[in-house]
């Protein structure tokens, strides 16, 4: 579990600093804009995309560092 919350995190680590600098440089890669929800009237650029991605991966990884900590503290109390 561990060492699946380190790749996690360093994907989503990975992410963040890409749709950062997409989106401060405004680049939009290939053009294209997405929609949130198949709203037709609310466009997201490449780098907004970037970003949600990456910030749903850290909130998993952090979701799973904590199951981590949390098996490894119950398995000192058993010891």
């Amino acid at each position: 579990m561990k060492r699946g919350a380190l790749i996690f995190t360093i994907v989503a680590l990975l992410l963040l600093a890409d749709g950062s600098y997409l989106q401060v440089t405004n680049n939009n890669v290939g053009g294209d804009t997405g929609t949130l929800f198949g709203n037709p009237h609310f466009f997201l650029s490449a780098g907004t995309v970037v970003l949600i991605s990456g910030g749903v991966l850290l909130l998993g990884a952090v979701i799973m560092w904590a199951f981590a900590l949390r098996r490894r503290h119950s398995n000192q109390r058993q010891s």
